[in-house]
């Protein structure tokens, strides 16, 4: 027997395997059983709220209906003999519950209640009547990160650790206790209004619903998965048994990648198509898309989220390790010869004795002049090369009195021969995306050439005359293509005449002036640039200073 989804927020249909509800785009649940389902009453018209309260009974009051989510409705109840308000997570009736599914609950249930950590929201209790499952704990007044992700579209570095610190924290609790979550992601983790919090919510309620966890023999396959597949491990997506705590890291991993970029590391049309991209495609690395992320940090996503588990951190504990050097180290400086010098002084490792003095001269001299010709031969030195770095998402074409002479990829630098053509005659076109090109067409001379890593560099970033410019990398959840306007209603209003696909990831859609009050509007492609539109605004903090790159997610 086949039980057919429905969407948690427009409760239209979902098709078998879709990653996304096909009416509002809302992320599918994905529960999956091969047992066969116990009975259950006949169809009822009685709202859930009332069949909630009729299990609960009179001790508890249901207030409201406070949000739905992958795989439940949560309610604020009123606790009226301790006097104290109550959130109660109902898991969605279309779930087909078996007797070993509702065993397993309970069982596991006590076992979630050892948990005892400042980061972990506790159950306080579970319970099943009127034809629900439900379980009870603590309300949290604030939302979720997945409800901070929309709204914001990505954290900094130093806001996004201090969410994922107490998390990992929480999880190295609970692994030592030989319990995983399954199902880490923005949605299960809570951000409280009052304190700024982060506490890690559901704490294994994948496994209470994961048919597959400690049953034996044959069963009758109906045709489901447990996880979200964004998040999902290799070897969760792959079904393997006795997953541990490695696999919540990865997922981890996953949501500590979307915090800092705006969107998960992999997505697509179809439940099938991001899995295979989770067990095959090469791994984003954070600070491709973000240039503000240090590089120890990106470093430590990308091993988070190796294919094997013995590629990856072994315990959260080593992931707190790593990122604690990394604050602690910050971002690498260069050190001159002056500060090397002193130092080396200061360490009393020079010594001025007169009868080595000779010998330390004459070895100084000889290294200085093999030094100057390696330096003129890289191109440190003389007039007749230059250093050219690209800090955009696009490459740039260079262009030495009018004609191409190089082209430098995005993230680059090129060493250019001038061969008679001097520094001023250099100019740097954007060599546009699509066909036609897209964006706003930038070119302009060379910036000054300025001291980077000891060679005379001139930088191209996203400001020409003053005027700054952004790149939206576009990620497209939403049931349909889609298609861009920028600035709209506005002397600056700039329509891309592209289509982003329905699950395009990052697409890039070319350079667009941007100011303090940008927009970005996304149109269905059925009906370009008419009619009912999604508007993005506020995102002009989070553009990166020198690439103008920023996801903006519809």
């Amino acid at each position: 027997m086949t039980t057919q989804m429905t969407c948690p927020v427009c409760r239209a249909e979902i098709p078998t395997g879709s990653a996304f509800c096909p009416a509002c785009g809302n992320p599918s649940p994905t529960v999956i059983t091969n047992e066969r389902a116990a009975p259950s009453p006949a169809p009822t018209a009685v709202p859930t709220a009332e069949r909630l309260a009729r299990a609960l009974g009179a001790k508890y009051q249901v207030k409201r209906l406070v949000g739905r989510g992958g795989f439940a409705e949560v309610y604020e109840l009123w606790d009226q003999d301790l006097d104290r308000r109550l959130a109660c997570k109902v898991l969605h009736p279309e779930i087909a519950w078996t007797p070993g599914m509702l065993t397993r609950f309970r069982q596991e249930a006590k076992a979630l209640a050892r948990l005892q950590h400042p980061a972990i929201l506790p159950i306080h209790f579970t319970g099943d009547g009127e034809g629900l499952v439900y379980y009870v704990m603590p309300f949290v007044e604030g939302e979720s990160l997945a409800d901070a992700l929309r709204r914001r579209g990505s954290f900094s570095p130093d806001e996004a650790l201090r969410i994922a610190e107490p998390i990992l924290q929480a999880l190295s609790h609970a692994h030592a206790q030989g319990l995983v979550h399954r199902d880490i992601k923005p949605d299960n983790v809570m951000l409280e209004a009052k304190t700024g919090r982060a506490l890690l919510v559901d704490f294994g309620i994948a496994k209470l619903l994961d048919p597959t966890t400690g049953t034996k023999g044959a069963m009758t396959a109906t045709g489901f998965t447990v996880g979200t597949v964004q998040y999902m491990s290799p070897e969760q997506a792959l079904g393997q048994p006795n997953l541990d705590g490695r696999s919540d890291l990865y997922a981890f991993g996953a949501m500590l990648f979307q915090m800092v970029t705006g969107a998960p590391p992999y997505d697509g049309n179809s439940s099938a198509e991001i899995v295979g991209k989770h067990l095959t495609d090469p791994i984003p690395v954070a600070s491709d898309v973000n240039a503000r992320i240090p590089r120890w940090l990106s470093d430590t996503i990308v091993k988070c989220l190796a294919k094997q588990p013995d590629w990856r951190f072994q315990t959260a504990d080593d992931v707190l390790a790593t990122l604690a050097r990394g604050r602690a180290a910050g971002s690498p400086k260069l050190v001159g010869a002056a500060t090397v010098e002193r130092q080396v002084r200061s360490s009393g490792e020079v010594r001025s004795r007169s009868r080595r003095l000779g010998w330390w001269v004459a070895g100084g001299l000889a290294v200085a002049a093999a030094g100057l010709l390696l330096a003129r031969r890289a191109g440190f030195l003389g007039t007749g090369v230059a250093f050219v770095h690209n800090a955009l998402v696009e490459p740039v074409e260079i262009l030495a009195r009018g004609t191409p002479i190089d082209t430098v990829r995005p993230e680059g630098t090129a060493r250019l021969a001038l061969r008679g053509a001097r520094r001023a005659d250099l100019r740097w076109r954007l060599i546009r995306p699509g066909s036609p090109p897209i964006g706003e067409l930038l070119q302009g001379p060379l910036p000054e050439f300025r001291p980077l890593r000891g060679r005379q560099v001139a930088r191209i970033v996203a400001e020409l005359e003053g005027q700054s410019y952004f790149a939206p990398l576009v990620t497209n959840t939403s049931a349909t293509a889609i298609t861009i306007e920028v600035n709209p209603g506005t002397r600056a209003a700039a329509r891309c005449n592209c289509v982003v696909p329905k699950g395009g990831v990052r697409t890039h859609v070319g350079y667009y002036r941007l100011y303090r009050n940008s927009v970005v509007a996304a149109y269905n492609n059925a009906h370009p640039y008419v009619g009912p539109h999604a508007d993005r605004e506020g995102f002009a903090a989070r553009v990166a200073p020198s690439s103008g790159a920023v996801v903006i997610t519809f």
